[in-house]
């Protein structure tokens, strides 16, 4: 008889303890999007979004066959999301920012996971609606997004203008 692993995935909320973890995955999330790695400045990021309670992070873990729990538990993707409001609406609204998940456990059906914890958590805080963005090019992603019930929007066009920042002297 054959000995199988079994990979236990669960979904949580972040914490502070998690940093190290979440900054490595946000620093290869960047890279993917063609940013050059810091990890430095992504680690300082994450823990600046979370201290300041500026963004909630749900991340995937699996203990691979071990104890739940256990401190060899592996983080294997992420997914970050900045509150809002809608004027119009005059109620909270998500923007779900960032979902990423480890090159080495894609297409097991992880970033999934994590859209439904958002999803799950936002009825819960009855949110109204959860926006997100993705490149053009990106079709795996949106595919990914219309199963799950997102939508294109067709009633509004994004703009957008980078920001020239003042140094101090």
């Amino acid at each position: 008889m054959e000995n199988t692993k079994r990979m236990t995935i669960k979904i949580r909320q972040a914490t502070l303890n998690d940093i190290s973890e979440v900054s490595r995955l946000f620093n290869e999330y960047r890279i993917f999007y063609g940013q050059h790695s810091d990890l430095e400045a992504a680690t300082f990021f994450i823990k600046e979004r979370m201290s300041k309670q500026e963004s909630m992070i749900f991340v995937a873990e699996c203990n691979e066959g071990r104890e739940e729990g256990s401190v060899a538990d592996t983080v294997m993707g992420l997914v970050q999301i900045y509150p809002s409001y809608s004027s119009v609406s005059m109620g909270p609204i998500w923007i779900l920012n960032d979902l990423f998940v480890d090159s080495t456990y894609r297409q097991q059906g992880i970033a999934r996971k994590l859209m439904q914890a958002v999803m799950k958590q936002a009825k819960k805080q009855q949110i109204l609606r959860i926006v997100l963005s993705t490149a053009i090019s990106n079709r795996q992603a949106q595919a990914l997004y219309e199963s799950e019930g997102y939508t294109q929007d067709q009633s509004f066009m994004y703009y957008e203008c980078n920001v020239e920042r003042e140094h101090e002297s």
